[in-house]
């Protein structure tokens, strides 16, 4: 009854078409300060050209994609800096597209699983388990084959894979092009899910969760969790593991560091499946029945509604511009994940391949380049400026991130909320200017954004 009545959560009508062209905002609308004008990228599953749509209007972009792709079986994702887009064909085929120009390159053949590590490193695996790396064009195939094909692959920092094989005996593969490959048991052959930069691995086995350190720097930690824990999910920063469990509602919520279980996320049922938008704000959840999903604002742990969409490898998912895209009948929508207002529709889309991406064609970088420097003039002079970093209704865990902070030599402070819908922020700072805010958070190696305490 719960998930029918959420599914029937009235909503906004849906925008127009988008199939004709116009002149699309490159103005973020949703979420906190600090994101990125967004795109997404429609790839046709029975091969072709690419199109590209600005979000959250979803407007097709004036200037056209080029490069034809072939059948595309798995769409792999974006590497902002290098310009490229990365499918796995239905040939098993591992291909490039160049999205500034037309080149299509072959990375890989016979490709049984790859992946897009937190850098902008593509990892291949082929039929003979060796390892094909793509990394700011260079290509480099690894000297040594892993010891199977594994069921789990995950990029991680320095180019290193993180890889799970499973079977009667799973283990956890951890290997780089220069380095021989160490093995570790896993206790376990349940879901996994790595940490972004591959510093942690989460296991889910029958009565709890185990935290892996690939490096091996430290033991394996358990945290018990009674209703039998299967789908796993890191917040953006990497200090809390969100769990979805078989038997109770909601999600459970682990603390990496305290090695425990903290307070949870409420929900209608259990939930199968877990989506994390990359500012860590929203959460999508997949039901265990029917084609619907839910959203919650993680920043007050507030269930915001339900939607009907299927649930597939590429949708839903949250865009760097906060918008929320999904699947509705045969159209692809994108929406306010606060309200659920429809803000664009590409009807027909359905049927294909999307990703979603802070890379912004070269005809749209002079305007983001414009704004970001009248956002520098509008603030200068006017602090304070903050990078915040977290978001919590926790003071406590906020107080300990903030001390870790200042340990690792950064100016951290704990703000209070500022009103009762409000978490403690985690911040670094302040700054005088945008543009030294934002340069302090692109050095910090995870999602961040910008703070005015009077905006």
């Amino acid at each position: 009854m719960a998930l029918a009545l959420w599914g029937c959560r009235p909503q906004a009508p849906g925008g127009s078409s988008s199939q004709a062209v116009a002149a699309p905002s490159l103005r973020p609308t949703t979420g906190p300060p600090g994101r990125h004008a967004g795109f997404a990228i429609r790839v046709p599953i029975e091969g072709g050209v690419p199109q590209l749509y600005a979000l959250p209007s979803l407007a097709e972009w004036p200037t056209p994609l080029r490069g034809k792709l072939a059948d595309v079986e798995q769409l792999l994702g974006v590497d902002p800096e290098a310009a490229e887009l990365f499918v796995r064909t239905r040939k098993r085929a591992v291909v490039s597209l160049d999205l500034d120009g037309d080149r299509v390159d072959t990375v890989a053949t016979d490709v049984q699983i790859a992946t897009l590590g937190p850098d902008g490193t593509l990892f291949a695996v082929d039929g003979r388990r060796r390892v094909i790396t793509l990394s700011r064009r260079v290509r480099l195939t690894w000297p040594h084959p892993l010891a199977g094909v594994p069921r789990d692959l995950f990029g991680a920092a320095n180019e290193r894979l993180v890889a799970m094989v499973g079977g009667e005996r799973p283990s956890l593969i951890v290997v780089a092009a220069d380095q021989p490959a160490a093995t570790r048991p896993l206790p376990d052959n349940g879901d996994v899910t790595a940490s972004r930069w591959g510093d942690l691995v989460a296991v889910a086995g029958d009565s709890g969760v185990t935290l892996f350190d690939p490096l091996g720097r430290r033991e394996p930690g358990f945290v018990r969790i009674a209703d039998h824990p299967r789908a796993l999910v890191f917040s953006p920063s990497g200090h809390r593991v969100y769990v979805g469990v078989r038997a109770g509602l909601g999600l459970a919520v682990i603390d990496r560091y305290a090695l425990r279980e903290i307070d949870g996320v409420a929900l209608p049922m259990p939930a199968a499946a877990l989506r994390l938008d990359p500012f860590g704000q929203w959460l999508i959840a997949r039901p265990t029945v029917g084609d619907s999903a839910w959203v919650v604002d993680l920043s007050i742990k507030r269930l915001v509604g339900g939607f009907p969409t299927s649930w597939r490898a590429d949708l839903p998912t949250v865009s760097p511009d906060g918008s929320l895209l999904l699947r509705r009948g045969n159209d692809v929508v994108a929406v306010r994940p606060d309200s659920l207002i429809v803000t664009g529709r590409v009807a027909g889309g359905a049927s294909d391949l999307w990703v979603t991406t802070d890379w912004t064609p070269r005809g749209a970088r002079s305007t983001t380049a414009a704004s970001a420097a009248g956002a520098d003039d509008s603030v200068s002079g006017e602090g304070p400026l903050y990078v915040q970093v977290s978001v919590s209704r926790n003071q406590t865990w906020s107080g300990q991130m903030a001390e870790q902070l200042i340990r690792a030599g950064l100016p951290a402070k704990v703000l209070p909320p500022a009103s009762a819908d409000e978490g403690f922020r985690v911040v670094l700072g302040p700054y005088r200017t945008r543009t030294e805010a934002e340069s302090i958070g692109k050095k910090l190696g995870r999602p961040y954004w910008i703070y005015h305490p009077d905006q």
